[in-house]
């Protein structure tokens, strides 16, 4: 290969380093409950508990404790805690950052030897703020990089360019794939696709070869502590799904109610082009259309579209579809004089993809407050203050701060759980819709599940939007009964009036003064 070739791929991966660069916000991420749940995997005998309550049930929870659960990222847990254990907050940064850049570079390598330079270069310039959607480090990193060494074993293969032989690595990765992230079925999928080729094609030998692929890729994901049930959770996951969460929703309903996320339109002008690429290439050069390719892409637009948290996938994917389909259209142009004219226009469109994308895109640059790798400042203060206190619970605190809950109390001296945290289908339906939800917004709802569960500190994410969230801090804001002691850019702490808490409160207790309420 090239070392021009490799130059470009890196300085690209570099430009993509710098969308992906944005601090942690703990409070509102789900990384600490993933840490939490390696540390009690490698260390259960610490916590004199059993490592079957943790895959199998709703360990961190005291209102739904034995509520069943598939923790179905639990091997991704193992890896954020060695790594977190081992470089702390920014190298758990640096890692999720490397690994998705890893995966766009292998597919930047995929298209580079076919498709002319002065088509990849704008193609994936445009792409990269598509690709760097997703910035919150999650286990979905690792599928992003899977995703990418099937296109590109699979790719490579169908063209002739690489061995049977590591084909047969794909089944073994998925073998880690379904232990660390429910994407895992999109790898029996992507082999589908390719042996659908293969038919369409009449390519026996490889049609067979994928139907074994796809065959042991299958076999793999029962290769869990889920079995069967594993392997079928992503089709099921949605059936006990009581919480609106706003990375499930559609780009049309996000949009009507008002959200702003100038990848919206880099989902439109990129999906147009997919489209128009696809018919050009079936009208001037079909014997060549990318089948596998095309239909991978189109079921990961019809994902994001329906559910953005698919973003990224679908921007990788785009990367090989569109590059691929514009390479077939340039087949053509030969001669030195065209592509010069290329070169010309390639550089064009690529200084106003530069100047476009800083405009929509600003806030990822360096300078925002945000940009950068580690936890944002002062980003877990109230933790330190929670125990510099010894505040202890029982906490209500709201769906997004669990994670930071958990990794920050359940300790092996406390062990304190936590009344909800961001994972619906941990807790049922019904405690959304009949609990959680209306004891933030009925006062009377509110005394009963008070007088329930006996609270004695509220320590709430302060940012969660949702309207109930914000009605509930402005009436315990004005209530009587709750003494805010602790505020920051992030969170808020209000301890109930009781004996307990008279020492803290008489020390720390915020005037209501210094609290305003805007419309």
């Amino acid at each position: 290969m090239k070392k021009s070739i490799i130059c470009i791929g890196l300085l690209l991966s570099g430009i993509l380093c710098i969308f992906l660069a944005q601090k942690i916000n703990l409070p509102a991420t789900d990384i600490g409950r993933h840490i939490k749940n390696g540390e009690i995997l490698l260390h259960a005998n610490t916590y004199n508990t059993s490592r079957s309550a943790l895959l199998h049930t709703n360990f961190f929870s005291y209102t739904n404790p034995d509520f069943p659960f598939v923790n179905h990222h639990w091997g991704y847990g193992i890896i954020a805690y060695l790594t977190y254990t081992l470089f702390g907050w920014t190298g758990l940064s640096l890692a999720y950052i490397c690994v998705l850049t890893s995966a766009f570079l292998i597919l930047f390598l995929l298209i580079a030897p076919k498709t002319p330079l002065y088509t990849s270069i704008p193609i994936s310039l445009f792409l990269i703020p598509l690709i760097a959607e997703r910035t919150e480090i999650r286990p979905e990193g690792i599928s992003y990089l899977f995703i990418a060494i099937f296109l590109y074993i699979l790719t490579k293969y169908s063209h002739d360019e690489l061995e049977k032989k590591y084909i047969y690595i794909l089944p073994l990765l998925s073998v880690v794939w379904i232990n660390t992230h429910i994407y895992a079925i999109f790898g029996p999928l992507i082999v589908g696709a390719f042996l659908m080729e293969a038919l369409i094609r009449r390519d026996t030998t490889k049609a067979y070869t994928h139907l074994t692929t796809l065959g042991l890729c299958a076999g793999a994901l029962l290769i869990s502590p889920y079995g069967l049930e594993g392997a079928l959770y992503p089709f099921k996951i949605f059936n006990n799904y009581g919480y609106l969460v706003s990375e499930n929703q559609s780009i049309p309903f996000l949009e009507r109610l008002g959200f702003t996320n100038p990848n919206f339109l880099w989902w439109k002008i990129s999906s147009t082009l997919a489209i128009f690429g696809s018919i050009f290439v079936l009208i001037y050069n079909r014997k060549k259309f990318p089948i596998a390719l095309w239909s991978i892409t189109l079921a990961f637009a019809g994902l994001s579209f329906f559910s953005i948290r698919h973003m990224t996938a679908y921007g990788l994917m785009l990367l090989p579809f569109l590059a691929t389909t514009a390479s077939l259209l340039c087949e053509k142009n030969t001669t030195e004089h065209g592509k010069q004219n290329a070169w010309a226009t390639s550089a064009i469109v690529s200084l106003c993809i530069i100047i476009f994308t800083g405009i929509h895109f600003n806030n990822r640059f360096p300078g925002n407050p945000s940009w950068g790798v580690g936890l944002l400042p002062h980003n877990i203060d109230s933790v330190s203050f929670i125990k510099e206190t010894g505040i202890h619970g029982p906490f209500f605190s709201n769906y997004d701060i669990g994670g930071l809950f958990i990794f920050s109390l359940f300790t092996p001296e406390k062990k304190e759980k936590v009344f909800v945290d961001n994972r619906p289908e941990a807790y049922p339906k019904e405690f959304f819709s009949d609990v959680y939800v209306p004891m933030q917004e009925n006062t009377d709802t509110w005394a009963r599940t008070l007088n329930q569960y006996n609270f004695n500190a509220i320590w709430f994410y302060r940012l969660d939007a949702t309207s109930w969230a914000q009605q509930f801090l402005v009436t315990h804001i004005n209530d009587p009964l709750w003494a805010p002691v602790y505020v920051d850019d992030f969170t808020i702490i209000f301890l109930k009036r009781n004996e307990k808490n008279a020492d803290v409160i008489k020390k720390y207790e915020l005037p209501r003064s210094m609290f305003s309420i805007t419309s």
